[in-house]
């Protein structure tokens, strides 16, 4: 029965049903509306970063030289990305941002600390052969406690 009336209803109807729903959902089980919030912004904005989204990832990072948040700014990422002729046709800026940061934040003291090697091992990250498209966003998501 659901199936017909979702079909039927208006697509303004829907919005209101799923922000209610979901706010529901954040009250009763927390846990349970990441889940949900997050199979939705896949469904909306597809398997890579948005500003939005990479923001929030970035500002929940701790760093291994002891600080938290993102290293380098979106556009210091994008001119690094320039710099070392890294394009964005398989991945976009943001997972670009996400992964340059994530690679310092993860491996400072353990590999060169200069941005030719983090911006080598970024692409080399998300262009890996193996993965799935979005690997950056799929690696965000699976490292979440």
């Amino acid at each position: 029965m659901h199936k017909k009336i979702i079909k039927d209803a208006s697509e303004e109807t829907l919005r209101e049903f799923v922000c209610e729903s979901l706010s529901t959902i954040k009250e009763v089980n927390y846990s349970l509306y990441e889940k949900l919030e997050l199979q939705l912004y896949k469904m909306v904005y597809g398997c890579h970063f948005n500003e939005w989204l990479v923001d929030k990832a970035l500002s929940e990072m701790v760093n291994e030289d002891s600080t938290h948040g993102a290293h380098w700014t979106l556009k210091e990422t994008n001119s690094v990305a320039a710099s070392y002729g890294i394009s964005f046709d398989k991945f976009n800026e943001y997972d670009f941002y996400y992964t340059l940061n994530m690679i310092y934040s993860d491996y400072y003291g353990s590999v060169p600390d200069d941005i030719k090697t983090y911006a080598e091992m970024a692409k080399k990250f998300l262009l890996d052969k193996d993965a799935v498209e979005g690997k950056a966003l799929n690696y965000y998501l699976s490292m979440k406690k």
